[in-house]
């Protein structure tokens, strides 16, 4: 029977498996819990864990140890790693890839959360409720605002990725025109969803009336939402950044924004990205906007669905065990573009 460690911290266990998972997991090999984290376990502690447990399969979520290369070389019987979260620097070093290790994460399965929250900010910006909110609560007012609809606009997708695929449906009852820029995406992605493509990433922002920013976080793609794109965009457009804050070069929005000719909707943002990942400074000047709707970086999963993780990580392993392959596999490649 196979060995299964499952090493994170204990609170962090309900979050993803019911009991019943739990039990079903403990049928698929012998399985340990192991309540231990990079806040309050040593490295060194780690190490002897995986000595003495001597995993085949390592499940880790939120708050993991790092997986070292030399704790992997140490353990040549560890064959995966399910990650049942997504990023994975903070538990994983890239020699242990390097050296064969099978790697797996949540993948696509919190896309549809993410594009529910994209048209939840699509929809706030229109309707003005970050003014509303501000003038309500804070000045006790009781003002109206040019309130606007989704129905018959123009959306533009920056990027068609999985969470934008997962996004056209949501926009299709409010019966939008929508195109996409995206080099990479297959032409049966675009005739299979009707997406029209965008004759350039400079069109896709100036023809819409929301551009919705899909596209991955790589070196050649910081900052280019940059000063001339925003400014090409129509005059009461908006625009909805649910993937990741250096894709957008935010003191330029910063600057349009104090025009008041767009709005924008930010789940995203640079400074959650630097060292010690404080999230947005109190002084942000994006702060106190009222055409900019704020969220702390909470598009997906909520927590209601964090399960579909933990879901995908037992068939994952069920497949393993089972000599199929698994899905959702990190290379070198997509590990290099995490963030």
């Amino acid at each position: 029977m196979a060995k299964i460690l499952a090493a994170f911290p204990k609170d962090n266990v309900a979050r993803a498996f019911t009991p019943a998972m739990i039990e079903e997991l403990g049928r698929l090999g012998s399985t340990v819990w192991a309540d231990v984290g990079r806040t309050k376990t040593k490295p060194e502690e780690y190490r002897a864990l995986l000595a003495k447990e001597k995993p085949e399969v390592l499940v880790t979520f939120w708050g993991a140890c790092l997986l070292t290369a030399d704790m992997y070389k140490e353990n040549p019987q560890l064959k995966y790693l399910c990650h049942v979260s997504g990023e994975l620097h903070r538990i994983l070093e890239r020699g242990c890839l390097e050296g064969g290790l099978l790697v797996t994460n949540w993948g696509d399965v919190i896309s549809r959360t993410i594009s529910e929250h994209t048209l939840l900010m699509i929809l706030a910006c229109l309707r003005q409720i970050p003014a509303c909110t501000i003038d309500m609560h804070v000045r006790k007012g009781w003002n109206h605002y040019p309130t606007r609809s989704l129905f018959e606009r123009t959306v533009g997708l920056h990027g068609l990725g999985p969470i934008a695929q997962e996004l056209v449906p949501l926009l299709r009852p409010f019966n939008v025109k929508i195109s996409a820029f995206s080099p990479n995406a297959p032409e049966e992605v675009f005739a299979r969803l009707d997406v029209r493509k965008a004759a350039s990433l400079k069109a896709l922002y100036a023809e819409n009336d929301i551009v919705s920013i899909h596209t991955g976080n790589t070196p050649a793609n910081f900052h280019i939402v940059n000063a001339e794109l925003l400014k090409c965009m129509k005059d009461g457009a908006v625009l909805v950044n649910t993937a990741r804050g250096p894709i957008v070069d935010t003191a330029a929005l910063v600057a349009e924004l104090k025009t008041g000719r767009i709005m924008a909707a930010l789940d995203v943002f640079e400074e959650e990205l630097v060292p010690p990942f404080g999230g947005l400074a109190a002084d942000s000047p994006l702060r106190g906007m009222e055409n900019c709707l704020l969220t702390p970086h909470e598009g997906g999963p909520t927590p209601d669905r964090l399960v579909d993780c933990g879901r995908l990580a037992i068939d994952n392993i069920a497949r393993f065990l089972r000599g199929e392959p698994t899905v959702n596999q990190i290379n070198l490649k997509r590990f290099d573009a995490m963030t």
